[in-house]
């Protein structure tokens, strides 16, 4: 088997699916005791985590104007 190489791998090389990360999210031992319940619960709690990931990356996003062009007055 080969292992996890190229992009995407950041710092942690070892690959981590979504089956492991509901099993940890909710303390269970394996696949078979996951409902849809879980996965429905999992995926609307990841997508609030997303929009407050991107309202915050907006807003402590640094402000750079822009270059201006030769026409601009001063």
């Amino acid at each position: 088997m080969e292992p996890n190489s190229g992009p995407g791998n950041g710092s942690n090389p070892r690959r981590v699916s979504v089956v492991q990360l509901i099993c940890r999210a909710y303390g269970l031992s394996d696949a078979s005791e996951i409902t849809m319940e879980h996965i429905d619960r999992y995926v609307a709690e990841r997508r609030r985590a997303e929009e407050r990931t991107h309202h915050l990356r907006d807003r402590f996003r640094p402000h750079i104007p822009r270059p201006r062009s030769a026409g601009d007055a001063a």
